[in-house]
């Protein structure tokens, strides 16, 4: 094949992939599952407290039995039967226990104004088909028609977790982790953070104390939360969130033990996104309870160990029973479509260009026995004049090279500058609102170093921590499913 004929077929094997139709690429294409797994909120129609209420309880009746019961919301189906939609998303997140099949599937579709449940074949029996619609009717039905979605979600997904054998509702310890010295929580706030760390630290092993301080006397912000954390017998795997009203201030400090996972950047993300405007509006409860719901939320998502071999595409089979209205794979696919085709076409733009570089090194070959152009100004300038030398450009290039690196200066090297702190078991980092010094000090207890506060210009480091990127455990992208399959006649919905 010519240089020409190569270059013809190569743009018309691009053209051909530009035009490809959008739909056939991501005609199975599906979202992937939120970091929690158990709720996957995509239409932002469920608050943070019944997510975490829903997903710790969705942790410990898979940890027990290894059935699933997953919520997902969706803005739109756009064309697709809702039955068909939710069966894909079953399959596809493989949700349940692959050897018994027990998974349950919640699909609300918002703007569509619809819902539908999937159960896997392992439960047609116990939760069959007239079983999920008369759950629907009596606990998600009257709440979603006045678009109540939380509390309906929140009361459906409860039935059925309660159905399949789990808990729901369980008195929980009268630990406290609430310190409010300065007075600013209201009892109905402190009632809840208490009820919420004894309830969650239950899955997850993390409790979060909350402290107030109207004057931290002749330390400052950081060194008092040292102090602080070890004197109220916070453990390694703990994490602590002082106000400073006096102060107008706030600080966070996680235990050594998960300091690389929950690393001080990502506690600065939670802070700014969820204390800092009511701090700033003195609306310290409000704050507080968020800055918390934030970080059970995180510690909630990481909490399951998958039972059973996840798998992520099962044979899939359709749900049967009355379709209402439609949620359409446009709005969620786009993003895998573009992915999609940039890559095929990177890779025929790759092709192309290494055809193009070997016909051009092959016509050159034939003409002057090197494979480049003698004559060019490019070659004149960096080899000089040709003279039918056979090492022309490439041992003149390796010489080049050489006397360049004999010549050039070493590499700058890098210093690292560790915090090794002064106090307790604390080894780096943190950072205060209004701090301006540099070392650690203070009492550090369990904590290795750890958080992150308002305004910080002091060291941030977290001993050994890394950036956070995803979280652990079946975070991110990956499913936490067993690889349950959809029922071959199963689910229900509200049309």
């Amino acid at each position: 094949m010519n240089y020409k004929t190569l270059k013809i077929t190569l743009i018309t094997l691009l053209l051909a992939v530009l035009l490809l139709p959008a739909s056939s690429l991501a005609s199975n294409a599906v979202p992937s599952p939120s970091d929690s797994f158990y709720v996957n909120d995509f239409a932002n129609v469920i608050d943070q407290k019944t997510e975490n209420y829903l997903v710790n309880y969705g942790v410990r009746l898979h940890k027990d039995s290894g059935a699933q019961v997953v919520l997902v919301t969706v803005d739109s189906t756009g064309g697709t039967p809702i039955e068909e939609y939710a069966t894909s998303l079953f399959n596809s997140w493989g949700i349940g226990s692959a050897e018994k099949n027990n998974g349950l599937l919640l699909l609300l579709s918002i703007k569509d104004d619809d819902y539908w449940a999937v159960q896997g074949k392992g439960l047609e029996t116990s939760l069959s088909n007239n079983t999920i619609s008369g759950i629907l009717s009596k606990s998600l039905e009257p709440d979603f028609a006045v678009k109540a979605y939380s509390n309906g979600a929140r009361k459906a997904y409860g039935a059925f977790i309660q159905s399949m054998g789990g808990t729901w509702a369980e008195q929980v310890n009268a630990k406290n982790y609430v310190s409010d010295n300065a007075g600013v929580f209201k009892k109905v706030t402190k009632d809840y953070l208490n009820e919420a760390s004894n309830r969650y630290v239950a899955t997850t092993g993390n409790g979060i104390y909350v402290v107030t301080v109207k004057n931290t006397g002749d330390k400052n912000l950081q060194e008092y939360a040292y102090m602080k954390f070890a004197s109220i017998g916070a453990g390694p795997k703990d994490v602590m969130l002082v106000l400073d009203i006096g102060g107008d201030n706030y600080h966070v400090l996680q235990g050594k033990d998960i300091d690389t996972m929950l690393t001080n950047e990502y506690i600065s993300t939670i802070l700014d996104a969820n204390l800092e405007a009511p701090f700033v509006k003195k609306d310290y409860g409000t704050g507080a309870t968020a800055t918390a719901n934030a970080f059970y939320n995180f510690f909630l998502s990481r909490a399951d160990q998958p039972l059973g071999t996840t798998v992520n595409t099962r044979n899939s089979s359709q749900a049967i029973g009355a379709s209402g209205s439609t949620k359409s794979d446009s709005e969620t696919n786009m993003p895998a479509v573009i992915i999609g085709v940039a890559i095929i076409v990177g890779l025929v733009m790759i092709l192309v260009i290494a055809g193009i570089t070997t016909s051009r090194r092959n016509r050159y070959l034939g003409l002057y026995g090197i494979p480049l152009d003698p004559y060019s100004h490019r070659s004149i300038r960096r080899y000089g004049n040709w003279n039918g030398q056979a090492d022309y450009g490439y041992g003149s290039r390796w010489y080049n090279r050489r006397e360049h690196l004999r010549h050039s200066p070493p590499p700058a090297q890098n210093s690292f500058f560790g915090n090794s702190g002064g106090g307790g078991s604390t080894n780096g980092g943190g950072a205060g609102r209004h701090s301006s010094h540099d070392e650690n000090e203070g009492g550090g207890g369990s904590s290795s170093g750890g958080g992150a506060g308002r305004h910080s210009s002091g060291s941030s480091g977290s001993s050994g921590g890394s950036s956070y990127s995803g979280g652990s455990s079946g975070g991110g992208s990956s499913s936490k499913g067993g690889g349950g399959s959809a029922s071959s006649g199963g689910g229900a919905g509200r049309h």
